[in-house]
Formats: structure tokens, sequence, C-alpha cells
């Protein structure tokens, strides 16, 4: 009699597992399924800097590139380095990137097209 309920028992014990696995499974299988998150850009830094004789970029204020002309000698870089040892920008481009979020090292968001700024911030 021992022995049928030895049968008996281990019967039950695999039936109970596989009752566990198959519902395990069927809840995996039935997740839905998460979209993957849409790639972001990183944000990119500008400054406003003057094109020395030598050709290296020197930072100046962000309202000089806002308020000048074309002809004025300030531009904004998009991108560059900016190296304390020697305060000047290395690299980046003067092409403003599409689809990216632009800020000035000191904070300002670049919203409008080339050579323009809007303040970050709420507003009110």
């Amino acid at each position: 009699m021992s022995s049928t309920r030895l049968r008996k028992s281990s019967h039950s014990i695999a039936l109970t597992t596989l009752s566990a696995l198959s519902l395990t499974l069927a809840a995996t299988a039935c997740k839905p399924e998460t979209a993957a998150p849409e790639p972001t850009t990183p944000p990119v830094t500008a400054d406003c800097v003057v094109v020395e004789s030598d050709g290296s970029y020197r930072p100046v204020d962000d309202d000089r590139c806002d308020d000048s002309d074309s002809g004025s000698g300030f531009v904004w870089i998009y991108g560059g380095t900016y190296h304390p040892h020697t305060g000047r920008i290395s690299g980046g481009t003067r092409s403003k990137p599409a689809g990216t979020n632009i800020s000035t090292r000191s904070g300002k968001v670049i919203v409008g097209g080339f050579g323009s700024s809007g303040k970050g911030g709420s507003g009110s």
C-alpha cells in the first residue's frame, strides 16, 4: 500500500509542477509587446564665438550672436569642445544641426534660425 501512495504522491508533484510551468508560459506569452523607446538625439551645445586671426574660436557672450548681423564676425559653433586651459573652442560646425535640442553653455535654448535664440524657462 505504501508503494501505491508513493506513486500517487510523485504523480501529484509532477502534475503540480507542470501546471505551474504552463501557467507561467501562458502568462508570459500573453503579455502585450511594448514598443521600443524612440531613439533620442543627444543635446547639442552651442557657443557664440569670434573667429580669431589664427582661425581659433574664442567664446564670447551669447548676446553678441543674438544681436549680430552676418558680417559682425560673431558666429554660433554647434557641438564644439571647450578647452579651459586655452579658453578656446575646437571642432564643431557652423551648420545648425536639424532635429536636435540645442542649448548654450550659459543655459539659453536655441529655438529659431541661425543666430536667433530664446531664454529657457517657464515664461511666467
